[in-house]
């Protein structure tokens, strides 16, 4: 350190002021890219704060949508096949249903289990919840045995969903 205040003591005056001057000019550059930085990041993260609060809201419209509609009649009450394609198809519609898949489980104690695989694709976040609200609120409520969410590769927004229903039923 003593070396630099001996080098600084056989500068002239006037090297001296302009040194002091080039390190003024420094602190301000540093400070105002400083500044810069730190209101770059605050609209950063001011527009992450809007983007969450319209998903929120689209949220609390999908919900407040299925507080208001009624639940759809179902035509076939014994058929899980047909409960889990009507409350798919008028949820989500039927040109996403990529496939449904039925399956008897086993038999125990004379009760029987019937499953369904319901596959769909490209549903939006909002949809897929108002199925699952779809699927529990029906008379009486299908319970999802396995649920599984993949986002879709083009559309980050979208989801391909795979969910399992079962049901116990008396056997036969």
């Amino acid at each position: 350190m003593s070396r630099l205040w001996t080098w600084l003591a056989g500068l002239s005056a006037r090297e001296r002021a302009l040194l002091a001057a080039a390190a003024g000019i420094l602190v301000a550059v540093a400070g105002f890219r400083t500044v810069l930085a730190v209101r770059a990041d605050l609209v950063t993260l001011r527009a992450r704060v809007a983007a969450h609060e319209r998903e929120l809201g689209a949220v609390r419209r999908a919900a407040a949508t299925l507080r208001r509609s009624p639940a759809a009649p179902i035509a076939d009450p014994g058929s899980l096949l047909a409960r889990v394609e009507a409350a798919a198809g008028g949820t989500v519609g039927r040109d996403r249903i990529a496939s449904m898949t039925p399956a008897a489980g086993s038999v125990e104690d004379g009760v029987a289990e019937e499953r369904v695989a319901l596959r769909v694709t490209g549903a939006a976040l909002a949809e897929t919840v108002g199925l699952l609200h779809a699927l529990e609120t029906a008379t009486p409520a299908l319970p999802v045995a396995r649920l599984e969410l993949r986002k879709h590769p083009d559309d980050a927004a979208r989801f391909d969903v795979t969910l399992e229903v079962s049901a116990l039923r008396p056997a036969p």
